[in-house]
């Protein structure tokens, strides 16, 4: 569903920013982490994935996006991550340092998962385009949406979730997954434009597509509109949109 958009690989690569982004969390969550005081909490061991995880990211940050240190850092990250998300889930805790700590790296793990993943791609070579699928129109849709094709982190509370998305508009998007919120959830969603750009959206789900057996091409998921979003990021999403809208109406 690229709709014949060709970026430059290195851009998706630059992950500096996100990375210092990510590392300013975890420091915040390191006070927290000190705080536990939940019977079996293994401190030691969550506060070295938390470093180690830290230490990757530092290393993303000092490395140029040819180095291989600048993909392998957010790849350490996340598995070093995921390894303290598991050992608190197992604490099975509502201790607020633990519910705190939890949703910080809940967090940063929505936020590299689409990073890691446009990583991944641009260090493949591209597939030739094919030609400009049309986005069918829902009537749950209140703006015109154009194709997009990204892996998506997203976390609700103390949970992170994946998924990916098949088109966006301006004002929302559309996340194919199979782990349904209910209607007016609450949620951040990342994900990383074509260009390189990682956005963050305070989001809420307004509509939900179910699994239907006679329409398997249908992926189920959830439509989300964008509540919250940053100046640099909405213009990121603009500067998208307008840029795919000649390249997708003109093979139309």
């Amino acid at each position: 569903m690229s709709v014949g958009v060709v970026d430059s690989p290195s851009s998706l690569f630059r992950a500096s920013r996100p990375a210092r982004q990510a590392r300013d969390w975890l420091a915040e969550c390191l006070g927290p982490l000190q705080d536990i005081q939940t019977p079996g909490a293994n401190l030691e061991m969550l506060a070295g994935h938390v470093a180690k995880a830290i230490g990757a990211l530092f290393a993303v940050q000092s490395s140029g996006p040819e180095e291989p240190a600048h993909m392998a850092g957010v790849q350490q990250a996340m598995g070093h991550l995921r390894g303290a998300m598991q050992a608190l889930q197992d604490l099975g805790s509502d201790e607020p340092a633990v519910v705190k700590t939890t949703q910080t790296i809940a967090a940063v793990l929505a936020f590299l998962y689409p990073l890691q993943k446009a990583q991944e791609r641009a260090s493949m070579v591209p597939p030739p385009p094919g030609p400009p699928k049309d986005v069918p129109h829902d009537p749950r849709r209140t703006a015109r949406r154009l194709p997009l094709d990204v892996d998506i982190g997203f976390q609700s509370e103390t949970n992170f979730y994946v998924g990916f998305s098949e088109d966006i508009s301006e004002g929302g998007l559309f996340v194919a997954t199979y782990d349904f919120l209910p209607l007016g959830s609450r949620l951040a969603v990342n994900f990383t434009l074509p260009d390189g750009h990682v956005v963050r959206a305070e989001s809420e789900v307004r509509w939900v597509r179910e699994h239907n057996p006679r329409t398997p091409e249908m992926m189920p998921g959830m439509g989300v509109q964008f509540l919250d979003l940053t100046g640099e990021d909405r213009s990121a999403v603009e500067r998208f949109l307008r840029r795919r809208a000649p390249l997708f109406h003109e093979h139309g």
